[in-house]
């Protein structure tokens, strides 16, 4: 007898890869993520420029946007708890 072993995570990456499949068998689909695709090495390119023109301003400017994403989402977060605290 073989030892199959099973469990949640086989069954995740099946349903994920089954759903990849069911989109990408669209041609819109297709053209959309080339696309998204296309804008994002673009925009990494620039990052990567950027980066290595000037590390320590890049390394800032992460930073900062880091730190406003942080409050953005702490902001969120506390005003759904006092929402769910209010009910």
């Amino acid at each position: 007898m073989s030892n199959k072993k099973g469990g949640v995570f086989p069954m995740l990456v099946g349903a994920v890869a089954g759903a990849a499949a069911v989109f990408f068998s669209d041609k819109k689909n297709r053209e959309k993520a080339n696309k998204v695709v296309t804008k994002s090495k673009a925009q990494l390119k620039k990052l990567s420029l950027e980066a290595k023109k000037d590390p320590e301003a890049f390394a800032k400017k992460v930073v900062k946007k880091a730190s406003t994403q942080i409050k953005k989402i702490n902001r969120q977060v506390v005003a759904k708890q006092n929402k769910k605290s209010s009910k």
